[in-house]
């Protein structure tokens, strides 16, 4: 957990051009349980959110955390495997799943990143099955590695609160699950996935942002995107 990780004043901004995109679509249920996007997808009125919120995390104090789990100065923020999302709390049962085997088995950790505060109880956040175990859990065919493992740590679960500007950070190993109590509220939040670019497989570099130090500050120094991608227009805003 980084407490205060990004100025919680540009968050706001962030919320509400998300919730607005989400409105924007045909159809909307508001009951649906929510939906998943690409980062560059999410807009209003040429609003990203999902771009003003990795620029404020180049330029935060978590970004040298970053750096220090990847072994690199040199990053690759891997914007295929990034996914914005929208959540809707609605009562779920006991299951977790591994980034592992449900994302990728390569890219070693995730950022999660909520848009507003998160208070268990009230409305939808993460939760978590502390320590990590050190390999892969068998998991079920949607890669939730069930209920069983989820009771039989329950008294290794932790659900954190979130102020607006925190951040986790998890390991592609850590168990992990959206918690849900049924008070049907929205939730706004944004994954990010990063790994050293010398180590990033090429599969999942289109399209990326590559960061790197110049004079001391960590800054986009490249990018990468098909022609005539949907993406091109969020990379300008952050190039």
């Amino acid at each position: 957990m980084l407490r205060s990780a990004l100025p919680a004043a540009i968050l706001p901004r962030c919320h509400r051009n998300f919730d607005r995109f989400v409105r924007s679509l045909t159809p909307y249920r508001g009951n649906d349980g929510g939906s998943w996007h690409m980062p560059w997808a999410v807009r209003h009125w040429g609003y990203h959110p999902a771009a003003a919120v990795l620029s404020a995390l180049l330029k935060s104090w978590a970004w040298p955390v970053v750096e220090r789990i990847c072994g690199s100065t040199n990053i690759a923020i891997l914007l295929c495997l990034c996914v914005a999302r929208h959540a809707i709390d609605k009562s779920l049962g006991a299951g977790a799943h591994q980034d592992v085997t449900a994302v990728a088995p390569d890219v070693p950790f995730s950022m999660w990143i909520p848009l507003h505060a998160i208070e268990p109880r009230q409305n939808s956040g993460l939760g978590f099955i502390v320590p990590a175990p050190d390999h892969v859990l068998p998991a079920l065919p949607h890669n939730d590695v069930g209920p069983d493992y989820v009771l039989g740590h329950f008294d290794k679960a932790w659900v954190p609160r979130y102020a607006p500007g925190d951040v986790t950070i998890h390991t592609s190993l850590s168990p992990h699950f959206t918690t849900g109590y049924g008070t049907h509220t929205n939730r706004f939040s944004l994954e990010v996935r990063a790994m050293a670019r010398d180590a990033a497989p090429t599969k999942y570099q289109d399209p990326a942002v590559y960061v790197g130090r110049r004079d001391g500050a960590a800054v986009v120094v490249d990018t990468n995107c098909s022609p005539g991608s949907d993406a091109r227009r969020f990379l300008a805003r952050l190039a």
